[in-house]
């Protein structure tokens, strides 16, 4: 979910392989996606960098639950 959902707000893939050869993949599922969307200016919220980082963990055990992911704050902000 967390690469469509990047792909749909920013327009573009946030990596082209899930591979740890494709730096870009490396990177965000290494926790280091919020410096790169700061360095980017991507121009999302902390919220929604916060959700997207967690989303893209590499680990199961801290990447988030689809129930997780609904109740994010990102999830139920204002429309």
């Amino acid at each position: 979910l967390g690469p469509l959902l990047f792909l749909m707000v920013c327009g573009f893939p946030p990596w082209d392989q899930a591979s740890m050869q494709d730096q870009r993949f490396h990177t965000f599922s290494s926790g280091y996606f919020v410096q790169t969307a700061e360095s980017w200016n991507l121009g999302l919220s902390a919220d929604l960098v916060d959700l997207l980082q967690r989303m893209f963990f590499r680990d199961p055990r801290t990447r988030l639950s689809l129930n997780q992911v609904r109740n994010h704050p990102w999830m139920n902000g204002p429309m």
